[in-house]
């Protein structure tokens, strides 16, 4: 035996990503012998892989424990999708709480979370609350890190964040799920970044100019368009380090004590996509690089799996996904009172005013008696009123018919066909999809139901605007336009408004979509990646999009998907820093 072949063998490389694997195979072998004979082009002793909100928590409280530290990032840019977010953290027992007087208890935010999370499993009166130890873990370790962990970033000065509140209600940010008991705090655990003058709540772009600007503020590297491909693993079976892409080249990059990982999910792979989710994800809103590397990186290296099907999810315009699925943002909120979505038989399937990951949800029902997925599209069917009040609210242009994606007509028959000939014209993109024949007469007396609830002010069938989420949401994100003709809402619940009577009408065709994917390896409450056996991966962690999310498929309120990756991110530094360093 060699020398070089000796070397290949007492040291491992996994192979990562399978794109990486195909085109570099020959420069993986030359790395792979340059990292056997000790040759690393970096060392650090923690190494993140992505410069998001949650691999930028981790560097900087990395930093902050002391330990020397190298972020890669694949993208030519940083930030990660965070960047194009609202930025805004959900922080239970925060600062501003606190300052309130608001004691958000650990035992009922916890409660709340399970209850949130694991709906089909929670008992308050079982060990674990019903859900599990190992999930009661997750929870309790959220809990328990995320105000001290923005306190902490806070204090190191790479994270300036006050308490949001909602726009015009000037009132702090109402939860996804106030109305169970449980939420004893249902309003006031959103953060929001502050814009350079210190006063102004900002966006996700603000956030990161905090973080990322932090990262340099440090002299922490920060190594741009280095793509890691795969991990490496020492003969004890512990990562030690990773190679990355870069320019066609791979570099080798030491990690002395562990790597981690806050590298998205894989919203913009279409082979995953369709892998992994039970419909499509038309379009995202995440970056597009957004393409699960870490999926087949973990998986070399023996991660078990969990939620694969997970995203944090969004309603989409079809015809926009289609034409590019990167998208800028999706349907959070589905502006207008006259205004309903109805599924391809013409009836309601879901609270229209529902929070967008829970709404989008109804997107994946299907009909085991008719083996299909009635609700695989919707179509948001609204009248002149909607059409003008609240012109210029996303998806709603500044006139009626002012994008090309709206389809009118006088009549609700002949808005029924012209909304059949668009599916028509979209079917190669939608599994042809097409309307029931009975379509026309169920939106009618959708339609007519729909008015009798909105003159009563009870959504009998799905609970419109019956809880604090409906309302106040509805008016932040649902303004009528300054100086309409329309009056304001008269009847008892100001989320519906009857349609009128005579056209004209409008439709458009909204899809499944997501912020991003949460589907990925596991992590234990330290945020170390378990294996197939439930034990750490010695020197692997991960946080944010790229790993199972730790509150599974629930999105507690505003900004829980970068609230959560700041926290893990947080965790799994704290946690690496107590690795011993290891042997090359």
């Amino acid at each position: 035996m060699t020398d070089k072949q000796e070397g290949v063998t007492r040291r491992q490389v996994l192979i990562g990503a399978g794109a990486a694997t195909v085109s570099l195979g020959a420069v993986a072998l030359h790395s792979s012998i340059a990292q056997a004979a000790g040759k690393w082009d970096h060392e650090a002793d923690i190494v993140v892989v992505g410069s998001g909100a949650g691999g930028s928590a981790a560097a900087i409280v990395a930093h902050d424990n002391g330990d020397s530290v190298m972020v890669l990032e694949k993208a030519p840019i940083p930030g990660g999708t965070a960047a194009k977010s609202a930025g805004v953290l959900w922080i239970p027992n925060n600062f501003a709480l606190r300052a309130r007087n608001i004691d958000d208890k650990r035992a009922d935010c916890v409660r709340f979370m399970a209850r949130y999370s694991y709906p089909e499993r929670y008992n308050p009166t079982q060990p674990h609350l019903g859900i599990g130890a190992r999930e009661l873990s997750m929870l309790e370790a959220f809990y328990d890190n995320a105000s001290p962990t923005v306190e902490r970033l806070r204090r190191i000065g790479a994270l300036k964040v006050a308490e949001w509140r909602m726009f015009a209600l000037d009132k702090p940010a109402t939860d996804y799920l106030p109305n169970v008991p449980e939420n004893k705090v249902p309003a006031g655990r959103t953060l929001g970044p502050l814009k350079s003058d210190g006063k102004t709540v900002g966006q996700g772009s603000d956030l990161m100019v905090q973080l990322n600007g932090a990262l340099r503020t440090l002299n922490i590297p920060l190594l741009l368009g280095h793509r890691v491909a795969r991990v490496v693993v020492n003969d004890a079976g512990r990562v030690v380090g990773v190679e990355a892409e870069v320019a066609g080249k791979m570099v080798t990059v030491r990690a002395r004590k562990a790597v981690i990982f806050g590298s998205g999910g894989y919203a913009h792979n279409p082979e995953f996509v369709a892998t992994y989710q039970r419909v499509p994800i038309f379009g995202a809103c995440a970056q597009p690089w957004s393409t699960g590397d870490f999926i087949n990186i973990a998986g070399a290296a023996g991660a078990r799996f969990g939620y694969m099907a997970g995203a944090w999810r969004t309603q989409v315009l079809l015809e926009e996904a289609l034409q590019n699925p990167n998208l800028a943002a999706g349907v959070y909120y589905p502006p207008g009172d006259s205004m309903v979505q109805v599924n391809r038989y013409g009836k309601r399937a879901v609270d229209e005013n529902r929070d967008y990951n829970d709404r989008t949800e109804v997107h994946a029902f299907f009909d085991p008696t008719e083996v299909e997925y009635p609700n695989h599209l919707m179509f948001m069917i609204y009248d002149q009123r909607t059409a003008d009040a609240y012109a210029g609210v996303y998806p709603l242009p500044e006139t009626p018919t002012g994008a090309p994606y709206v389809i009118g007509a006088d009549t609700l028959e002949r808005l029924a066909t012209k909304l059949a000939e668009r599916l028509q014209q979209v079917s190669p993109g939608t599994g042809n999809v097409s309307l029931a024949g009975n379509f026309t007469a169920n939106l009618q007396a959708t339609i007519e139901r729909f008015n009798g609830f909105a003159r009563a002010g009870k959504d009998e069938d799905f609970g419109r605007g019956k809880y604090a989420y409906d309302t106040e949401w509805h008016d932040v994100f649902s303004p009528m336009r300054a100086g309409t003709k329309w009056p304001v809402n008269p009847w008892p619940n100001r989320t519906m408004h009857p349609l009128a009577a005579k056209g004209p009408y409008y439709a458009i065709i909204l899809a499944s979509g997501a912020l991003d994917t949460n589907g990925g390896p596991m992590i234990d409450a330290k945020g170390r990646v378990l294996n197939t056996k439930d034990e750490p991966i010695p020197g692997l962690f991960g946080a944010g999009n790229c790993i199972a999310s730790p509150s599974r498929y629930a999105y507690y309120g505003a900004g829980h998907t970068l609230g959560s990756a700041v926290t893990w991110g947080s965790i799994a530094a704290n946690s690496a820093h107590l690795e011993k360093p290891s042997a090359a």
